[in-house]
């Protein structure tokens, strides 16, 4: 288990975590690239919308990398759960 890092709970929750945070950035870069009103309609919003957008696309593309990582490490936790098993 010296390649497991963080639990195998812990590791289901960011990957459920991950997924639902990738879907919401994503939609919202697509409204702020898109200029929608209710995104950029009052005084209190962005200047710059499509900077917006692209770094909520940015943020998706951190929460994808988390997502990957927190999959390795369900796999990681499985492998070792065979092997002891199995020993």
């Amino acid at each position: 288990m010296g390649l497991a890092l963080v639990s195998p709970g812990c590791a289901v929750c960011c990957q459920v975590f991950s997924v639902f945070g990738i879907v919401i950035l994503l939609v919202m870069g697509a409204m702020f690239n898109a200029e929608v009103e209710e995104f950029t309609g009052s005084i209190h919003d962005p200047e710059h919308p499509k900077a917006v957008g692209r770094a909520c696309y940015l943020a998706a593309g951190i929460y994808a990398l988390f997502l990957v990582f927190c999959g390795c490490q369900s796999c990681v936790h499985n492998v070792s759960k065979r092997r002891q098993t199995r020993f």
